[in-house]
């Protein structure tokens, strides 16, 4: 056979493509490296990561969740199912350092690893002690970049209406919007995104999920987009609003792949794991310290520094919002930890505002084209981390789908019309916005202020006008995304299979 009709090999990468693709690897490489550093081989570990891996180590012997810490101090705050969960990936938990004669400093002879020493010497180093943390920290972070390509990947596949199998396509015009597609979303987000992955956080594993829901749910798969959309909300609850959808646009199907989702992750994962009076327990124990006084009940202030505190934590929620501007003229430290009464009723009522006007965007019995639907997520993501209590600025990596349906709208006709040009000039904010709030210097003033915040209302207050732009629209591109038979159509470059 001639070379001009050699068939394209599938996934087959350009000279110029794979060095990018090299370039890439090196700069994730190295940035894992400075993650270990500053966590497993630093004498005191910098991240989020210990919390996880000693609630699976308490799941594993028998120790209560939630009272328990790691190294910090600091508590785990969700429902079991997470914990059991990172059970592969389990840590014992630290044994607390012996109490020291009056006058006796702590040194590296009679502490261990993990605690804070008399020495200025942060590094560790690789020894016995963290070895195993090193690993975790290691699997973690490789995982967390796998399901963030993941997720890119999985979004545009919707929007693309291709498989996820499917390679990038041939033409040079497709095949640059194809990367564009994948990569200038993670780009807005990576402020983020790399916030996330150097804390050993597990937003990244909501986004995954919550995106291959989307994708499902793009492709008539009602039941398991349902499903799938329903586990963000079992870690923490505030994307259970993406329910909303479900109900809205009458979907029934992905309304029972929720309830079905949400009853095995918090309720028969726990039981099978930790038995029925276990669970009880620990769900009883969750309500107290962290339910109730996260909406201003109850009277336990164990998370107080750690979580619940309006003054503890950076928060971005609209309440922590209203309180820090409140009290703007007193220093973060003197400002009070709870807020006030008013203050909630106020946060919740623009919520409850925010959220009508999205639905008054999607519109009544309307079908859905894929961009519509990662709007629609984002939007009701966005509108749940507004009225959080607890909002931390990473949380908006969560505002992944929006963004991708916002850059395909504007690569459809870049710079043709000054909608996409203002359009794409508050996304740019925002990217910017999200990567100067994790300067040293100037991004705990920024967030203090809570201009992440505002940027984040800006991109919701975009996105719903794009929205209810395209319900006034008479020319649909995409059938209903469940149809009655809910059967995949034939579309573009072969069937939208389901991988």
């Amino acid at each position: 056979m001639s070379a001009s009709h050699e068939p394209i090999r599938a996934w087959h990468f350009s000279r110029q493509e794979r060095v990018g693709l090299v370039i890439g690897l090196i700069a994730l490489l190295a940035f894992g490296a400075n993650v270990e550093q500053r966590t497993a081989l630093r004498r005191t570990p910098m991240t989020d990561l210990g919390v996880f891996a000693c609630a699976a180590g308490a799941c594993r012997t028998g120790q209560n969740i939630y009272t328990i810490t790691d190294w910090h101090g600091w508590h785990y705050q969700y429902p079991p199912a997470l914990a059991i969960m990172f059970i592969p990936l389990a840590l014992r938990v630290p044994t607390v350092p012996t109490i020291l004669a009056a006058g006796v400093a702590r040194t590296e002879l009679n502490t261990p690893w993990g605690y804070e020493v008399a020495s200025h010497r942060r590094f560790f180093g690789l020894h016995a002690e963290n070895a195993w943390f090193f690993w975790i920290v290691a699997v973690w972070y490789i995982l967390s970049v796998t399901l963030i390509f993941l997720s890119a990947h999985a979004l545009a596949c919707a929007l693309e209406k291709r498989s996820l199998k499917d390679p990038p396509p041939a033409g040079p015009r497709e095949r640059r919007r194809w990367w564009w597609l994948r990569m200038l979303p993670l780009l807005v987000c990576a402020g983020s995104l790399g916030t996330d992955l150097s804390r050993g956080q597990v937003d990244v594993l909501m986004l995954a999920v919550m995106s291959l829901g989307i994708y499902l749910a793009a492709a008539g798969r009602g039941l398991a987009a349902g499903f799938w959309l329903s586990l963000p909300a079992t870690i923490k609850l505030f994307p259970a609003l993406l329910i909303i959808y479900s109900v809205w646009r009458r979907r029934w199907r992905m309304l029972a792949g929720s309830a079905a989702g949400i009853v095995v992750a918090l309720a028969i994962l726990p039981l099978l794991a930790l038995g029925p009076a276990r669970t009880i327990d620990l769900y009883q124990n969750w309500v107290q310290v962290l339910a109730k006084p996260a909406l201003g009940q109850g009277t336990d202030t164990s998370r107080v520094r750690e979580l619940t505190g309006m003054a503890g934590t950076d928060n971005q929620s609209l309440l922590a919002f209203i309180h820090n501007w409140r009290y703007h003229d007193l220093p973060r430290q003197q400002r009070p930890q709870q807020a006030a009464p008013v203050e909630r009723f106020v946060a919740y009522a623009v919520g409850a505002l925010m959220l009508l006007g999205v639905i008054l965007a999607m519109g009544c019995q309307r079908p859905d084209s894929p961009r519509d639907l990662l709007i629609v997520a984002g939007l009701l993501i966005g509108v749940a981390i507004v009225v959080n209590p607890v909002s931390h600025n990473y949380y908006f990596l969560l505002l992944l789908p929006l963004i991708a349906g916002l850059l395909d709208r504007g690569l459809e006709d870049p710079g043709c019309h000054a909608s996409n040009l203002k359009m794409l000039l508050v996304v740019a904010v925002f990217m910017l916005t999200d990567m100067v709030a994790r300067l040293p210097v100037v991004g705990p003033w920024l967030r203090d202020l809570g201009v992440p915040m505002l940027s984040l209302l800006g991109i919701i207050a975009v996105g719903a006008m794009e929205l209810r732009k395209q319900s006034q629209s008479k020319s649909l591109s995409f059938e209903p995304v469940e149809s009655k038979r809910d059967v995949p159509e034939q579309l573009g470059e072969g069937k939208f299979i389901h991988s």
